[in-house]
């Protein structure tokens, strides 16, 4: 039996901004490292300077991301999250 490994990365979707907020979309990873996927990291970055990251466990591949700053542009990244850990994340969303 192989021992199972964190996930592979989700593919990013898109970005749609709110009121301070953001919904991001992904596309769940093609290998789940032999567990389960529980959950998924967001990360919104400003430039190449990582934020705080939301987690959400769920296995939703759509999620609201609150607390940014209005009138601030981010990038999204997300990771999957099993039983081992958190998994490599995405490509950058497209700003």
């Amino acid at each position: 039996m192989t021992p199972a490994t964190t996930p592979g990365a989700p593919t990013i979707g898109s970005a749609t901004s709110g009121v301070a907020s953001a919904t991001v979309t992904w596309t769940a990873p093609s290998s789940n490292g032999g567990a389960t996927v529980t959950g998924y990291v967001v990360t919104p970055y400003i430039g190449s300077t990582a934020q705080s990251a939301q987690t959400f466990n769920s296995t939703a591949t759509s999620q609201l991301v609150t607390g940014l700053t209005a009138g601030t542009a981010y990038t999204f990244k997300v990771a999957a999250i099993n039983a081992v850990g958190t998994g490599t994340q995405s490509s950058a969303t497209l700003s």
